[in-house]
């Protein structure tokens, strides 16, 4: 099942991992993604559930937004404090070759721009952090934003494994945070340990779990909590409604001069909502 973990080890780290294979194959057929760009989507939707992992309140969420000048972006991902995670990138079907480690082109397909993070919270204006991407790979721009933006010293691994059929075989990510007071040493420890790490979708393709994961980098963590992880999104045809409505009269006859109905499509899950002629003439008599 997919799920997110979150620990604490020895009281100088905060910890959480995840594993996503069923998510991140529900994005894939979704939005029918390429290769190249499931694990862009992929590894972004773990993020943002990792980033999620530190909400307390139900009413907090947060929107990745990569703005780079790679063929696949802009890609969105959100995930609210429950780990239900949503998002598109902007060109699903692009397909770059391997890159020069003979692994799927994600830097390449994000390219260099601007990573935007924006935390959501009831009763709070949005905050908005902003910081350049620095390799496109996704977990190298999280640890940079949590560095930069939260000068929370991080550590962020992700990787989802695609199989020749385009099938996702698996789809896992790491958040390791440092709390104010580790010594040095400690911190030069933790390096490298990650840096022995490999794989991260490799580990999770032969097995690996959140927790034997922690178990190995992190011997008598302890845990504190375990979310499960799915593909949801809060879109529905009331919504799309509204939508419609705010158009007014005029826009909607247009719409009807040239359908017999309208389709609308959430950029986020691929949902598709279908208005019929009388419903659009509805809604015209209320603008």
């Amino acid at each position: 099942m997919d799920h997110l973990v979150i620990g604490l080890a020895y009281g100088k780290f905060r910890i959480a991992a995840i594993t996503g294979k069923d998510t991140v194959e529900e994005a894939r057929k979704r939005h029918n993604l390429s290769h190249t760009a499931t694990a862009v989507l992929g590894r972004s939707l773990l993020g943002a559930g990792l980033l999620a992992s530190s909400f307390k309140s139900d009413k907090e969420r947060i929107l990745l937004q990569f703005r780079g000048d790679g063929p696949v972006s802009p890609i969105v991902a959100m995930a609210d404090r429950n780990v239900n995670v949503r998002g598109y990138c902007e060109n699903p079907q692009v397909e770059l070759e391997l890159n020069s480690q003979g692994k799927l082109d994600v830097g390449g397909a994000i390219g260099s721009g601007m990573l935007y993070v924006i935390r959501e919270r009831d009763n709070y204006e949005p905050y908005t952090g902003t910081v350049p991407i620095q390799t496109g790979e996704v977990g190298d721009d999280l640890a940079y934003y949590l560095q930069i933006s939260e000068q929370v010293p991080s550590a962020v691994g992700l990787g989802v494994l695609v199989d020749p059929t385009g099938e996702v075989r698996s789809a896992a990510g790491l958040l390791v945070q440092v709390l104010p007071g580790v010594p040095e040493e400690d911190i030069i420890q933790l390096e490298e340990k990650l840096m022995n790490l490999g794989s991260l979708s490799h580990r999770f393709d032969q097995g690996e779990t959140p927790e034997s994961l922690l178990d190995d980098l992190f011997e008598g963590w302890n845990k504190l909590e375990e979310r499960p992880l799915k593909f949801a999104c809060d879109c529905s045809k009331e919504r799309f409604q509204r939508g419609l409505f705010s158009l007014g009269r005029e826009e909607l006859s247009d719409l009807l001069e040239t359908q017999q109905s309208v389709e609308t499509v959430c950029r986020f899950c691929g949902e598709k909502y279908e208005f019929s002629r009388e419903e659009i003439e509805e809604l015209m008599k209320k603008a």
